[in-house]
């Protein structure tokens, strides 16, 4: 992206649309949520066929401001899929990011042809020649003696190189100028508008951060590797203008840990490049199976995101909804880690029905918790920030080549609209409200005065509480949020 002379990035009507802003104090194209279209937040439909919920006649069709899908969206992998071209017609509002992982590499899926989501193919000696090596024995490594993410050994941990910036600007130019296959209806060629960026980390994290585990790779310290990564970015985002001819919508998955100052500066120093249009921030309020983020957590990503956001990078929280599993339902009260090693849920099994309403009950109040958190951490500057739409992993969700006995498809989404609480917290959400006050604190709950007049309270206990502040009483279920 381009600097404005007020040193403000201008954001695209499309993406501005990802932020829901009416008015900026920077100069910019900012556009309005368009009329009619529902929920209209950003959506990290990550993994195999999830998404299709984004479909002609699916759950999320029109409710999305922003997508961000695998390649093999563009292309009919399984049988009676649509194609990005059925989901672009079918979503004329929404804007389209390609995945596409900078901090690792995988082998490329053949049958994707172009539309693959790694820069380079480890598969060849292309993708093997940015590959890491290491010597140190406390670093996780693939069967081909390549660093790899611990629990992950087909991702390939990438060099960071500007050689390999460009080969991952070269693929995603690919992605960008490719028109995507004819899918179910004859819905006209379509392309994907931008690239989302995975792993891009301010260190190698992943349990490999040298603090912890020593030195490995060309890097020499976490903070080197941030600082390989950061220019891995920005060239990546300009060589990509410079071959297209127009700036190309960038977005990433920011890897950093609010605690640590170097880590925030470092994310600081990414939004300075002007390179990125917005950071998604995946397990802001809890992890992906529920496990609650300590009050600390919460307080230190607050500051955190709103540095960031401030230096010119928009921060987009997102957490993903807890697994439907082979459990009691009680195992789904509010602030419960449900990362059991209990099976999926399946249509066979006897309580399927009291897990399934517990389960949908603790998403929506999950999904609250979020929004809330958001709302409170928005201030007058860094009003941008916005919150995804909360959709489950893929872990415990079928798809083409999983036990189709299982409850869940890949396309249900995890949380609806019904919900009035999440309604009205998306509204404000999505109309730009921010907090204008510090938060009024009652032992765990916080309360902010939003710009719109409402108040909204965030539960970070495991109990109901009722709490009085800014003339509204205010009715907050445990680790969830209400606003009135």
């Amino acid at each position: 992206m381009k600097p404005s002379a007020a040193g403000a990035r201008i954001v695209s009507t499309a993406l501005a649309a990802a932020f829901a802003i009416c008015s900026l104090t920077a100069p910019a194209s900012a556009g309005t949520v368009p009329a009619g279209t529902g929920q209209q937040l950003p959506a990290y439909l990550q993994g195999y066929r999830q998404g299709q919920l984004l479909c002609p006649g699916q759950a999320l069709t029109g409710k999305v401001s922003v997508a961000i899908v695998d390649p093999m969206m563009a292309t009919t992998d399984a049988p009676g899929d649509c194609t990005l071209s059925d989901m672009k017609a079918a979503n004329p509002g929404t804007t389209f990011l390609a995945y596409l992982n900078i901090g690792a590499m995988r082998d490329a899926e053949p049958w994707n042809g172009v539309f693959r989501n790694s820069c380079a193919d480890t598969a060849t000696a292309e993708g093997k020649r940015f590959a890491v090596t290491t010597p140190n024995p406390r670093v996780a490594v693939n069967e081909d003696g390549f660093a790899s993410y611990p629990g992950f050994p087909y991702l390939t941990v990438a060099d960071l190189s500007p050689e390999y910036a460009d080969a991952c600007a070269a693929t995603a130019r690919t992605l960008l100028t490719t028109d995507a296959q004819q899918g179910t209806t004859n819905a006209p060629p379509a392309r994907f508008d931008g690239i989302f960026l995975d792993d891009a980390s301010m260190s190698p994290s992943h349990g490999q951060d040298m603090v912890d585990v020593g030195q490995w790779g060309p890097w020499g310290s976490d903070d080197a590797y941030g600082e390989a990564l950061i220019s891995a970015v920005q060239r990546f985002d300009a060589t990509l203008t410079r071959t297209l001819g127009r700036d190309v919508p960038v977005a990433v998955n920011l890897g950093v840990y609010p605690a640590w100052r170097n880590q925030v500066d470092l994310a600081t120093r990414l939004a300075a490049t002007g390179s990125v249009d917005f950071a998604l921030r995946e397990h802001v309020v809890a992890s992906g199976t529920g496990l609650p983020a300590p009050l600390v957590d919460l307080e230190q990503a607050t500051l955190a995101y709103r540095t960031i956001t401030a230096a010119g990078m928009p921060v987009v929280e997102h957490d993903y909804s807890v697994p439907l599993r082979e459990l009691p339902a009680s195992a789904y009260r509010q602030g419960a880690d449900i990362g059991s090693s209990a099976p999926c849920l399946r249509d066979t099994f006897g309580s399927r029905a009291s897990v399934v309403t517990a389960g949908k009950n603790r998403r929506t109040l999950d999904h609250r918790m979020t929004l809330g958190h958001l709302l409170q951490t928005r201030t007058a500057v860094t009003r941008q920030m916005t919150a995804t739409l909360s959709q489950a992993e893929t872990a415990c969700q079928d798809n083409a080549w999983d036990d189709d006995a299982n409850f869940e498809t890949v396309t249900t989404a995890s949380v609806g609209a019904a919900d009035a609480q999440v309604a009205a917290l998306t509204k404000a959400v999505t109309g730009g409200a921010y907090a204008t006050v510090s938060p009024t604190r009652f032992s765990g709950v916080n309360v902010v005065k939003l710009s719109n007049g409402s108040v909204v309270a965030v539960n970070t206990t495991t109990a109901s509480r009722t709490v009085t502040a800014h003339g509204r009483t205010l009715s907050v279920p445990a680790r969830s949020a209400t606003i009135g």
